[in-house]
């Protein structure tokens, strides 16, 4: 499938008439050039589908396949938009199967990361810093620029910190959920919940004011949310104390509701964040917003079945290779092919709760809070595409141009495969409980008046008797005879 909209995307570029003669004959040569590194991407999947079947034999077959054909669809979108990022892609799409293969190396030692969660928070604070400060808006005169997350390492490489912070994060949440007994003392380990998510609001509330970027906020928050409000429902420790879920409830849901409220706060005093709403909400009041515009003009174009691979014009978008890269698949692909795209995160996320699901402990929980980072990451940068909330820098998970993004999200799908795996390979060991065979009833006429009148958990002394003459005669023994009641 990846091949085939490759191939219809180079026929559509070559047939484009936006592009001019001569340069419509430049970018169809350039896409074509590409195809060596479409090649290596399927070569990479191949081998990547090997190493699960090596390390991972248990785990969940549907959820690759979803993430892989996403990867190849976005490499190929990518390299239409924009030919000479078609090597970065492909680089990043191989790094992900790298980092798939190589999480699932190391998540045999996955009770040791989770186990150290100060290091993993460490870490993840160093990302979410370098993400922060590498870059952010300008507002001069109620002027606004869009947030930046990349950080510049060099002329010629450029990362997102923020797209593998977020899975860091995750780690160390779960893993502090999971040693909470060695963190905190006895009497402060029943109020862990809403401490813990304190903490986690008073960070994004930070990222928030440092970032300017209202998704990934919410994002980080969510991610050291959700592990707080799964863990008490299957313990993760015979030592961690029990908290009733409606003490859980109400704490953590007054977390939610201040930090709810500590942004609507942000976004009416702070101009960095008045401006992403006053653009959401009139985005034709200044050229600013002729981005959001564009990308409405551009789905609108696409209409029902889209206007063909390679025959869009994502040169009038900004950003087109990352932050809307939705709307090129809308408007090249239509309302169907963008429905594909929602309806295969939709399965991605329910494969990945299913994994959850089955789950036990502390991998439930890391479970369910990589599948949540996924999906939000999802529809945050598709709501900011139809204006349905603020627009912000967040690129759609699997399909958008990065490296640290497409690792981070990787990493996710490894620890989710190592899981399914974990379980699969324990519902294996333990063996499924045998099947009951199918016994062998003879409906018979009562042979006296005291005989049963039917109803089966009523005893009879006649078939006891019979029992007892030949238990000790396997040969002897009769199938059970229920007599019929009178009518």
């Amino acid at each position: 499938m990846v091949c085939t909209t490759f191939a219809v995307a180079a026929l559509g570029v070559e047939h484009n008439s936006v592009w001019g003669d001569a340069g419509r004959s430049g970018a169809t040569e350039s896409l074509w050039g590409t195809a060596a590194w479409l090649a290596a991407v399927v070569a990479g999947g191949v081998a990547a589908r090997a190493a699960i079947k090596r390390w991972a034999p248990n785990s969940n077959e549907i959820l690759f396949g979803i993430v892989g054909l996403l990867m190849g669809i976005g490499w190929v979108f990518v390299a239409r938009i924009d030919s000479l990022l078609a090597p970065e892609q492909a680089v990043a799409v191989l790094l992900g199967f790298v980092a798939i293969a190589g999480t699932l190396l190391a998540a045999r030692h996955l009770n040791w990361f989770l186990s150290r969660p100060g290091a993993c928070g460490i870490v993840a604070a160093g990302l979410l810093a370098a993400g922060s400060f590498s870059g952010g808006a300008n507002v001069s005169a109620g002027a606004y620029d869009p947030p930046r997350q990349w950080l510049e390492l060099g002329s010629l490489l450029s990362v997102q910190p923020y797209g593998l912070a977020k899975i860091v994060v995750v780690i160390a949440a779960c893993g502090l959920t999971a040693t909470a007994p060695r963190w905190l003392g006895p009497r402060f380990i029943l109020h862990r919940h809403a401490a813990g998510a304190s903490v986690a609001a008073i960070g994004s509330w930070t990222l928030l004011i440092i970032g300017a970027d209202l998704a990934s906020s919410a994002i980080v928050f969510a991610a050291a949310w959700l592990p707080l409000w799964l863990d008490g429902d299957d313990l993760v420790g015979s030592d961690v104390p029990t908290v009733a879920r409606s003490t859980r409830a109400r704490a953590l849901n007054g977390v939610i509701a201040t930090y709810v409220v500590g942004v609507g706060v942000l976004a009416t005093v702070y101009d960095r964040l008045s401006a992403q709403i006053r653009y959401w909400l009139n985005p034709w009041i200044d050229a600013e917003g002729a981005t959001v515009v564009d990308a409405a003009f551009a789905i609108s174009d696409g209409g029902i079945t889209g206007v063909g691979p390679g025959l869009g014009a994502p040169q009038h978008l900004g950003e087109p290779h990352s932050d809307f890269i939705f709307a090129v698949i809308a408007e090249e692909l239509g309302i169907v092919g963008a429905a594909a795209v929602l309806v295969a995160f939709m399965l991605l996320i329910g494969t990945g709760a299913d994994i959850a699901q089955r789950a036990r402990g502390t991998h439930r929980l890391l479970a369910a809070a990589a599948t949540s980072v996924i999906g939000l990451q999802a529809f945050f940068a598709i709501a900011g595409v139809l204006r349905l909330l603020p627009h912000t820098v967040g690129a759609l998970p699997f399909l958008a141009y990065g490296q640290l993004a497409m690792i981070g999200n990787c990493v996710a799908v490894g620890l989710l495969l190592a899981i399914s795996d974990t379980s699969g390979a324990s519902a294996d060991e333990s063996g499924s409980p045998p099947r009951a065979t199918p016994s062998r009833l003879r409906m018979v006429e009562p042979a006296a008046r005291d005989a049963p009148t039917g109803e089966l958990g009523m005893p009879s002394r006649r078939p006891a008797r019979r029992r007892r003459r030949t238990a000790g005669d396997p040969a002897r023994a009769e199938p059970q005879q229920l007599p019929l009641g009178d009518p």
